[in-house]
């Protein structure tokens, strides 16, 4: 194992993308070190990507992309902007708000990034706010996407643990408006602190015209969760509804959205939902290697050695994702360790729901922490901005988030309410 694991890291050293350094370090562990088939390679690499739950992953990131495509996105903001109103460092608060709503219907950290960056950094920027600040907000707040239903992340947990999704995006809920509430905290402080500008004061008339141009947006949201939280559709579903909603809102609603806009947005979905599914067809087989090489009481056995104590082991657990969040992508660490971790989490009587949006949160961290962070790269290439400058800035964030990740983590509840309330009824 320790041939496999140092052959990885090795291969990351060395600037090769995630996908390939771990499907290389895999096939060389097999031909040089293992007396196994290199067909168990293609075998891992194909039963990775054919699970049922992974086939929501490429309509609701189609359904991101016709949200940006058709404005839904902008008019999301426009309404951010009129809610919010005059207060210090208004428009640090309305990205977080625009994110919430955004993450309502992609899903993914990229692609709200992406959405509301474009459109917030800049004008963050030319009302007197420190570019790396909007950049650090904006990327801190991209976090959200994953947690707040409905979540990619969840599904590639789902895919790889067994547990439901409709119940991840339930437990997701409260702890992704806890994030929000996090950051705009953070957000607060800091514009006191730093003598931010005021948002601007907007007549009723605006935020009235903003909300009903923003009310399709808004309901599609309100149709994909609510369909799923009340037992009429399966995720996978859901992303066809979104898809088709969001096609029905942008080309006969809005008008924004062209016929001819349709191949780029599905080569663009193609481009992402193969990357992602490249990366977690490997990181199966990866995982596979390391759960045939460790005896799965014997990793047990590790923990408990270390304390029986519940609290100490999760401890452990958010340390180890942490750590390894800065040098991998998280749906691999998902991917690879959850095997592993399930007879841990039965050991100590953890809720294998809770323990997912544990693992989601502290996986958010990752995407902000260099030296793999992405939303880092993305936010810099969106905001013209350093990723030194964005990272000088986002401390406070930080620690923030791991703020919640422990909160969560202590406060079962949190993540288990609405799911032992509501969650009977899922699909």
């Amino acid at each position: 194992m320790i041939v496999l694991v140092l052959s990885m890291l090795v291969l990351l050293v060395l600037g090769i993308p995630i996908g390939y350094a771990i499907g290389i370090s895999s096939l060389a562990y097999v031909l040089l070190v293992s007396d196994m088939s290199p067909l168990v390679i293609a075998q891992q690499v194909s039963s990775g990507a054919d699970t049922m739950v992974l086939l929501a992953l490429p309509f609701f990131l189609l359904a991101g992309e016709i949200m940006n495509a058709a404005g839904i996105t902008k008019r999301l903001t426009r309404l951010a902007l009129a809610v919010i109103g005059p207060l210090p460092g208004g428009l640090s608060y309305v990205v977080v708000l625009a994110n919430m709503l955004v993450a309502m219907v992609s899903g993914a950290a990229i692609a709200s990034a992406a959405a509301v960056g474009s459109t917030m950094v800049p004008m963050m920027e030319e009302k007197g706010y420190p570019r790396g600040f909007a950049a650090a907000v904006n990327a801190s707040s991209a976090t959200i996407g994953p947690v707040i239903p409905p979540s990619i992340g969840f599904i590639i947990y789902a895919s790889v643990s067994g547990v439901s999704v409709g119940k991840l995006f339930l437990a997701g809920a409260l702890p992704g408006i806890l994030i929000a509430l996090s950051i705009m905290v953070v957000c607060a402080v800091v514009a006191l602190r730093g003598g931010h500008p005021r948002g601007e004061r907007h007549r009723v008339g605006e935020l009235t015209r903003s909300f009903w141009e923003a009310l399709p947006g808004l309901l599609m949201p309100v149709i994909i969760l609510g369909g799923i939280f009340g037992g009429l559709v399966t995720p996978t579903e859901a992303g066809v509804l979104a898809v088709v909603y969001g096609l029905v809102i942008g080309l006969f609603v809005y008008r924004s959205l062209h016929l001819n806009q349709l191949p780029r947005i599905l080569l663009i979905t193609a481009r992402r939902s193969t990357s992602i599914l490249f990366i977690i067809a490997c990181a199966s087989c990866f995982g596979f290697l390391i759960s045939r090489e460790v005896d799965a009481e014997v990793f047990v056995g590790i923990f408990q050695a270390v304390s029986g104590h519940r609290w100490i082991m999760l401890l452990l657990l958010i340390g180890l994702i942490l750590m390894l969040g800065t040098v991998m992508e998280g749906g691999s660490i998902m991917i690879i360790l959850t095997p592993l971790l399930l007879p841990v989490l039965v050991s100590y009587q953890v809720d294998p729901v809770h323990f997912g949006v544990i693992f989601q949160l502290a996986i958010m961290i990752g995407l902000l922490t260099p030296p793999v962070g992405i939303l880092l790269f993305v936010m810099a290439g969106v905001g013209q901005v350093s990723v030194k400058e964005i990272v000088a800035n986002l401390w406070p964030f930080y620690l923030a988030l791991v703020v919640v990740v422990l909160i969560v983590a202590f406060v079962p509840d949190i993540s288990l309410f609405l799911v032992n309330s509501w969650g009977g009824q899922i699909k």
